[in-house]
């Protein structure tokens, strides 16, 4: 089953509705958490990159209008920590290509966005970036050494908290990597400061909360967040 077909992706992909013709594949692949099985996201990350390259091609279809999905934006007053759990220099286009299947994907599978039935339709985001629509789940994404990238304007709600309303009053801030067992390095962190004294100054240093205080299930930003560089952040904004 982790044999990837291109052309079996490729013809898939091409359809308005692609995420229902391959419905058995994203629930069963893709929308788990998985963080043990190089095999399977090396499967994945192949769909990323098929799925990214039409993106940039204009090959995937998309829809031309839709609803505003961020009227419920209220002030932000939270900053939810993530990492990727990808390859430190993940492209912004692989990334926007892993929001659209593992976000979008799975809310268009449901069938309500907001109150909006939306199955069989193409999916629209509302968000866009340099004049594209975009699909991140962050508003920012700090590199390893440091360089800080705004994916989100802080006006568009990000879906990165797995709590709607955390959602509307937060901004996610992701640092690329996988931080599953290890601490980031030290100027990811005190870029990430940077960007929250900058930008969010008026957040409380209590409302700076890991991924994993939000939802009690998963593990990210990493197993070391609460116990070493927590601290080091917050102390630094």
């Amino acid at each position: 089953m982790l044999d990837f077909q291109r052309d079996y992706w490729k013809t898939r992909l091409r359809f308005p509705d692609w995420y229902s013709r391959l419905e058995d594949e994203l629930t069963s692949l893709f929308f788990p958490v998985v963080h043990d099985d190089p095999r399977l996201k090396a499967f994945r990350n192949q769909v990323y990159a098929l799925i990214a390259e039409l993106l940039v091609c204009k090959e995937l279809p998309l829809a031309a209008t839709g609803p505003d999905l961020d009227t419920a934006r209220q002030p932000v007053d939270t900053v939810v920590i993530h990492h990727t759990e990808e390859d430190a220099a993940i492209s912004l286009d692989r990334l926007s290509a892993i929001g659209l299947v593992r976000q979008y994907g799975f809310q268009y599978l449901a069938d309500n966005v907001l109150g909006h039935r939306v199955r069989g339709q193409p999916i629209w985001s509302n968000h866009f970036r340099e004049g594209q629509m975009v699909f991140f789940a962050y508003h920012w994404l700090i590199r390893s050494d440091g360089t800080a990238e705004r994916l989100l304007e802080d006006s568009y709600i990000g879906w990165h908290a797995g709590d709607w309303q955390i959602n509307t009053r937060s901004v996610g801030i992701a640092l690329s990597g996988t931080y599953e067992a290890a601490i980031p390095p030290l100027p990811q962190i005190e870029s990430a400061a940077r960007v929250i004294h900058s930008y969010y100054p008026h957040v409380s240093r209590n409302s700076i909360v890991g991924h994993r205080e939000v939802r009690k299930d998963l593990t990210c930003p990493g197993a070391y967040f609460l116990e070493m560089w927590k601290d080091m952040l917050v102390s630094s904004v």
